[in-house]
């Protein structure tokens, strides 16, 4: 008579023939490397999510959004260039950022226009307001409190 338990030994036996999985949760241009990385050690069934926030009527990338060090060594940069995302460099008065102090700086939309002063400014308070609450809220619900403040 054959025995329907299967042996620890074949248990063990099974699990190291499968290929291990991962997670790989966040970390933007990181996430997907490591993944990527993972999956050529072949790691099964690795994935990832991007969450893409239509809120604000159009498609804003809620994931990787800025590359620091953009040059030949960074690991991320051979990757942007397959994909044949464009790159903008930034620095100083003609960055992307608008600093915890709302200090102003040049913010350029995907075409290369500049975005209005005043809208930088309003998401600049609206980013700041959420420091001022333990409350979770979208950033839509920031923006509509700072222009209820300013009477906007």
């Amino acid at each position: 008579m054959k025995s329907t338990n299967t042996s620890f030994y074949q248990k063990t036996e099974a699990r190291q023939s499968r290929s291990p999985s991962a997670i790989v949760i966040g970390g933007g241009f990181a996430g997907i490397v490591a993944a990527h990385a993972l999956k050529n050690a072949a790691f099964q069934c690795v994935k990832w999510l991007v969450h893409t926030n239509y809120s604000f009527g159009f498609p804003v990338d809620m994931g990787a959004a800025w590359l620091h060090g953009v040059c030949n060594e960074n690991p991320l940069a051979s990757w942007i260039g397959r994909l044949g995302l464009p790159i903008y460099r930034t620095s100083g008065d003609n960055s992307v950022l608008y600093d915890h102090d709302l200090e102003s700086y040049a913010l350029f939309d995907g075409d290369g226009h500049q975005v209005p002063q005043d809208l930088v400014e309003k998401v600049g308070k609206a980013n700041k307001l959420r420091y001022e609450t333990n409350e979770d809220m979208s950033i839509a619900q920031a923006v509509k409190l700072v222009m209820e403040r300013h009477s906007i």
